[in-house]
């Protein structure tokens, strides 16, 4: 996606095989705490709804299914081929009110002024997240709703503290950082909607949390740092202790059952509001 002032965006993650498949294992984590706080800020039958950045299509699935065959969403995003494979998933659910448009933020369609706009981890990728929050605002009608869901990453945490883990998570974090990416976007959210005129809104948080049986938490951690690797490579944080990228899922989880440990993964952030009536 690109920024209300038309910059590029900084996603570097990309939409290569590995990032798609990580991307759908981040819906399985993060769609339910997604669709309670869709719920929460009043998605309901028959609105029409804008996804920005809507990447797979996790998002847009979830709240057509919120919105019903009365209502409608439209899934934007600036990669074809992701749009591509959206399209084949709301197909294959069977969703026909979904729609996926080629777009970067700028581009975004604002005609016909829709009843919600939405995005989930969308903001920390734009050099200007208020300057897109303010344009976006526009496509909503008088008394609409804007959500947005972001990750506070440093946020991750095991209990008891594993020193694999911790590290994984420590240098991912200092990845993002080194690449100019903020990690506490949710915690910012509540700021960011306010610096951009929207009435100050409403927040809930949702992380998802397992033991070492619990293998997508883990493999979860271990996709993000795969795609964070050359980053981290290029910063100089790479040690040998985590080099070996394709080792590290079974390690981390015998360090979690050695612990008898929970690992708790970034929390995502919700924030929500309804634009002025008027």
């Amino acid at each position: 996606m690109a920024s209300a002032t038309g910059a590029p965006s900084s996603y570097l993650l990309g939409h290569a095989e590995a990032e798609v498949d990580r991307l759908l294992l981040q819906g399985r984590l993060y769609n339910d705490h997604t669709e309670r706080a869709l719920r929460l800020a009043g998605l309901a039958p028959g609105m029409r709804v804008l996804d920005v950045g809507c990447g797979p299509g996790d998002v847009s699935i979830v709240a057509s299914r919120l919105v019903g065959p009365s209502g409608s969403v439209t899934g934007v995003d600036a990669t074809p081929e992701i749009l591509e494979f959206a399209r084949t998933r709301a197909a294959d659910s069977g969703l026909s009110t979904i729609s996926f448009v080629r777009a970067t933020i700028p581009d975004v369609p604002l005609a016909g002024q829709v009843d919600a706009v939405i995005g989930r981890l969308i903001l920390m990728h734009l050099p200007d997240p208020v300057a897109a929050l303010r344009r976006l605002a526009t496509s909503v009608r008088p008394g609409g709703v804007i959500v947005f869901h972001e990750f506070d990453i440093s946020s991750a945490h095991s209990a008891p503290e594993l020193p694999l883990f911790g590290l994984v998570r420590d240098l991912i974090v200092r990845s993002f950082r080194g690449a100019g990416l903020p990690t506490e976007c949710g915690s910012s959210l509540y700021s960011l909607f306010q610096r951009a005129g929207l009435p100050a809104p409403r927040l809930t948080l949702g992380a998802p949390m397992g033991g070492a049986d619990d293998v997508d938490v883990f493999a979860f951690a271990v996709g993000v740092w795969r795609l964070m690797f050359p980053v981290a490579q290029r910063l100089g944080l790479v040690t040998d202790e985590v080099s070996d990228v394709d080792g590290l899922l079974p390690r981390l989880r015998t360090e979690a059952a050695s612990a008898d440990a929970v690992v708790t993964l970034p929390a995502l952030i919700s924030a929500w509001t309804t634009t002025s009536s008027g």
